[in-house]
């Protein structure tokens, strides 16, 4: 028996400080702790870890999420039994497609552990209604806040004001080689 984690992040933007806004380290320390625990009590081995650093979940395509794609192979080709996520938006951010990979995975034999959520035991009317509502809020989140940004930016576009990122200035000098 295979145990893996999978740890997700939307994006790899950096703030004025230079750090980055998300830090997909941060999920993956959790979720070492998390596994270390099951495998101390279970005789089970331990697979590489399935990062996707800076990949979107909200878009129906998982081809832009190659370590994802990764994951289901190898549960469909029963190397993975169980999976551990910080919560199921990091797994998905649509249910649709969200439940049609829980399932699958299901169906294949693997657990999906959300630190989160819990186990989710998609045979049961529970783990089914669970996976649903926290797949629902993901989805929600990610379209309110697209609908938010797109709103101030109709709003900012309307009083004429410069929208995306800063326009470069030119700085004039002495050197003879500035132009």
């Amino acid at each position: 028996m295979k145990i893996a984690i999978y740890a997700r992040v939307s994006d790899d933007k950096l703030k004025e400080d230079g750090e980055r806004r998300q830090d997909v380290n941060r999920q993956v320390e959790l979720l070492d702790k998390h596994v270390e625990g099951w495998l101390q009590q279970n005789d089970w081995d331990r697979s590489e870890p399935f990062i996707d650093d800076g990949k979107s979940a909200f878009k129906e395509d998982y081809s832009s999420r190659p370590e994802f794609c990764r994951l289901m192979r190898e549960i469909k080709a029963h190397r993975i039994n169980r999976v551990y996520v910080e919560s199921l938006d990091r797994w998905s951010r649509r249910v649709v497609e969200g439940l049609v990979s829980l399932k699958t995975a299901s169906e294949f034999g693997c657990t999906i552990v959300s630190i989160a959520e819990g186990e989710i035991d998609w045979t049961t009317p529970q783990g089914w209604f669970k996976s649903y509502i926290a797949l629902g809020m993901a989805e929600w989140a990610s379209r309110d806040k697209s609908w938010k940004v797109k709103s101030g930016m109709q709003r900012a576009k309307a009083k004429n004001k410069h929208i995306g990122r800063p326009k470069k200035r030119r700085v004039e000098t002495d050197l003879p080689f500035s132009t």
